[in-house]
């Protein structure tokens, strides 16, 4: 009998435990609710309906607790308004109790949201997107891939998602388990209803631009470049001779690097510079790192510019097309099979000669084609195949009837994304990528000689790499990246052939063609750590070990960025960087000579190595005013630089006796304002800097101003919008002149060579461009045109060196500025599905 009264007390108390357990899983709705604890504690109990007893003493009143409506659990919404109160919770006689306790109430359990966030009717994963919590400001940002891993507690939440170029959206989730889930955004078609992210904390000093920020920038053929405006960030020039490269706070070409999908360009422009490499259709994001480098970063040690491109629509064909007098190009992407495997094909081709002849003054071509397959296995699973090839001939057949210059890219990248864990992400890459460089350079002869000499030289190079890069998001506070790449590259420097005519054939120049092969490895590891809502820190480090001609190197290079939000308005950051580049690229040191040989780091030239401090400030106001300002102080080893008395239209294989290493040092400010109005909107950026150069065999080793060194640099953008579909646009450069250097002569006898003369400082140049675009839409077409004019000025923005020779076959050298983009107009008609 005495078992039997004990078994029936031992079921009686543990079926009261399991009511009592079961009280805080009790799913009730919850209406919206704001207010101080005691408010939200006393709305808590009538939703429920359980009587929840509390002392109000025990409580901090000054908090104020947002809840939103939704069915919930009582645990899930006592944990939110209770969260980092010093109490504890329980449950007793089918009441809850709170009562006072030493330390901080523990946080209910937590589950992972994860996924990707996508453009909606596409399933583009759109990069860089914030997802925030609304009650309790927790906030996370999606990947370069779009992925995205935030970490909440159990119960209702609120997320809101927003992207530039895309309407903001509420999701509304109820998380009992961790999720995979795909957020959706619908494109924001009118320049009036973009989304700006607020004054997020800095994950980074990386720069982002993207294509849906129009009219920005349009390239001289009319087209919408946000590849191209780039140009207009401050610390970024252009080269004024005829090479047009982009210079990144005094650095040289070489030392910018551009990745297409992760994958390098070597010669990353067209038309000298004056168009970008991709079509904007095709284009997704653009960000450029000069003020910081993350730690998978290398290979630049000036910046990198990332151009990410659309994945092709999953749902649904579209495309775009655009025509104007000097080039055509289009887009196409759509599903293969819906939802599964898509495909983005986009090219452009100019018009040829004729077209090109009368506004640039030379005869130009110029054409890309870049092809996107993205397979989805599953949620976890992506696969994505792309191939680029771009090809440019220039021939200044005007004034200037010496110079001929031919080049391509050929780009091919296997890209695989996989989720591995609620928490991590990986991208495995496979890349190749091939370029030729061709230049030929007549010399103009007196009217004693009826034959002129013509340096026909060549170069190419192949690059394969493989590389696994992996993201841990450990919690809200903490995330990982670590991975790490194997990269062989084989260089042919350039080949020389004197001839009284052009070489363009280039098998001409395959007999004697040297090989310079190099491998090198690279791991990283960085963190990136949250203190509190308003500091962040990310220190890490880069390894690089590489091996070419019995020359083994290897380097650590530190890493380190860090932000601080000072109210909702102000931030500042700091960053120091330790980067170095394995591939030189040796260039002229004489204006509008395109001569540039790339040659990997040895033990005659090591690889550069560049240390960086930069301190950034950011103010971001409601009343549309961002400003950006940058002050920065480099110092690098190991730079390059053909001898002072080297025939640099000659080559042969002892190059590298012709090239001289020395130290380079920059500082300087750089500031960036943007205002907007309601039909106006002002872009300036002005740069203050110096570049310098020291080298033991000139000048007495003295420190020199480096050629690319001007003083200031200045960029005015102007748009106007007078009615809704109307946006009119003014754009001025103005910079001070480079630091010219010319030889006295170059012999015709590639062993003989001659001093240099005495540099100079070159003029001051600017350009204005104007522009105009209109659109309307007929049904769900959408039609764009746009005209403007470009170098409405006539200021000569681009010049070319010219060569003549005398009876003795030495070659006298004079500067001119030959303006290569001269006045010229345009008008483009384009056309969206």
């Amino acid at each position: 009998m005495l078992r039997f009264l004990l078994a029936v007390a031992g079921c009686f108390l543990l079926s009261d435990g399991m009511a009592q357990s079961s009280l805080l899983k009790i799913k009730f709705y919850c209406q919206a609710t704001e207010g101080s604890a005691n408010a939200v504690l006393h709305d808590l109990a009538t939703y429920s309906k359980i009587n929840i007893e509390y002392a109000p003493s025990s409580l901090d009143s000054t908090l104020i607790i947002s809840l939103p409506a939704g069915e919930t659990s009582l645990g899930a919404a006592l944990n939110r308004t209770l969260a980092g109160q010093k109490v504890s919770i329980i449950e007793r006689n089918n009441k809850i109790i709170i009562v006072a306790a030493g330390s901080p109430l523990e946080a209910a359990e937590k589950y992972v949201l994860y996924g990707f966030v996508q453009l909606e009717n596409s399933l583009e994963p759109l990069p860089f997107a914030s997802i925030r919590e609304t009650s309790t400001g927790t906030l996370c940002q999606s990947n370069v891939f779009g992925f995205y891993s935030i970490s909440l507690p159990s119960g209702k939440h609120a997320l809101q998602v927003s992207f530039t170029g895309s309407s903001s959206r509420i999701v509304t989730i109820d998380l009992d388990k961790n999720r995979n889930l795909n957020l959706a955004l619908s494109p924001a078609m009118l320049p009036e209803a973009k989304v700006e992210a607020g004054n997020m904390l800095k994950r980074d000093a990386g720069i982002k631009l993207d294509r849906y920020q129009s009219g920005i920038y349009s390239n001289m053929l009319g087209g919408t470049d946000p590849v191209r405006a780039v140009y207009l960030l401050p610390g970024n020039m252009e080269s004024q001779e005829s090479g047009g490269k982009l210079l990144v706070r005094g650095g040289d070409p070489g030392e910018s690097l551009f990745l297409l999908d992760g994958n390098q360009v070597f010669n990353p422009a067209h038309l000298l510079g004056e168009v970008s490499i991709l079509a904007n259709t095709s284009i997704k994001s653009v960000q450029q790192y000069k003020n910081d480098f993350p730690a998978r970063l290398s290979g630049g040690i000036s910046s990198v510019t990332e151009i990410n491109t659309k994945d092709g629509n999953m749902e649904r064909w579209s495309g775009e097309g655009e025509a104007g007098i000097n080039s055509l190009s289009f887009t196409l992407e759509g599903p293969l099979k819906k939802n599964r495997t898509a495909i983005m094909l986009s090219s452009r081709q100019s018009l040829g000669d004729v077209a090109n002849h009368d506004l640039l003054a030379y005869d130009a071509a110029f054409s890309d084609t870049h092809i996107k397959a993205t397979h989805i296995f599953n949620r976890n699973n992506k696969l994505q195949l792309s191939a680029y090839v771009g090809t440019d001939r220039l021939h200044l057949s005007q004034d200037n009837p010496e110079y001929l210059q031919k080049w391509n890219n050929r780009l091919f990248t296997v890209n695989w994304n996989h989720i591995s864990g609620t928490r991590s992400f990986v991208n495995t890459t496979l890349n190749v990528s091939n370029y030729d460089n061709y230049i030929g350079l007549m010399y103009n002869v007196p009217d004693e000689y009826n034959k002129g000499a013509v340096f026909n030289n060549y170069s190419s190079g192949t690059r394969y790499e493989a590389k696994t890069q992996v993201e841990l998001t450990i919690s809200p506070h903490l995330q990982s990246r670590f991975g790490g790449r194997f990269e062989h590259n084989n260089i042919h420097s350039y080949n020389t052939l004197i001839t009284y005519y052009f070489v363009e054939d280039l098998d001409s120049f395959s007999s004697g063609k040297r090989t310079l092969g190099f491998s090198d490895i690279m791991v990283y590891y960085e963190n990136e750590i949250r203190i509190g809502a308003n500091f962040l820190i990310r220190p890490g480090v880069h390894f690089n070990a590489c091996n070419y001609d019995n020359y083994s190197y290897h380097a650590w290079q530190p890493r380190f960025f860090s932000s601080y939000r000072i109210n909702e308005s102000q931030q500042i950051n700091l960053s120091y960087t330790q980067i170095g580049q394995l591939l030189h690229l040796v260039t002229s040191p004489y204006p509008g000579m395109n001569r540039e040989v790339w040659i990997p780091g040895s033990k005659l030239l090591k690889p550069e190595e560049s240390k960086m401090l930069n301190i950034g400030y950011q103010y971001k106001s409601r009343s549309k005013l961002h400003l950006t300002t940058d002050i920065y102080y480099k110092e690098t080893n190991n730079v390059t630089g053909f001898t002072q008395t080297s025939n640099i239209l000659f080559n042969n294989d002892s190059i590298e006796k012709k090239i001289m290493t020395g130290k380079a040092s920059g500082y300087g400010a750089e500031l960036m304002v943007e205002k907007k109005y309601n039909k106006w909107k002002t872009i300036f950026s002005y740069t203050l800097s110096w570049s310098w150069r020291q080298f033991d065999s000139i000048y007495n080793g003295s420190k020199q101003p480096y050629r690319y060194d001007r003083r200031h640099n200045l960029n005015l953008l102007i748009q106007y919008q007078p009615i809704k579909k109307l946006e009119l646009s003014v754009l001025w450069h103005f910079n001070t002149g480079d630091w010219i250097t010319l030889p006295s002569s170059v012999s015709f006898n590639p062993d003989i060579t001659t001093p240099t003369n005495t540099p100079f400082r070159g003029p001051e140049t600017n350009r204005l461009n104007c522009n105009a675009s209109y659109y309307f839409d007929t049904g769900k077409i959408r039609h764009r045109v746009t005209t403007g004019i470009h170098a409405v000025n006539q200021s000569a923005m681009k010049y070319s060196t010219e060569i003549i020779t005398a009876e003795n076959k030495s070659y006298d050298i004079t500067t001119s500025p030959n303006q290569l983009f001269k006045y010229s107009w345009y008008l483009t008609y384009n056309i969206s599905f």
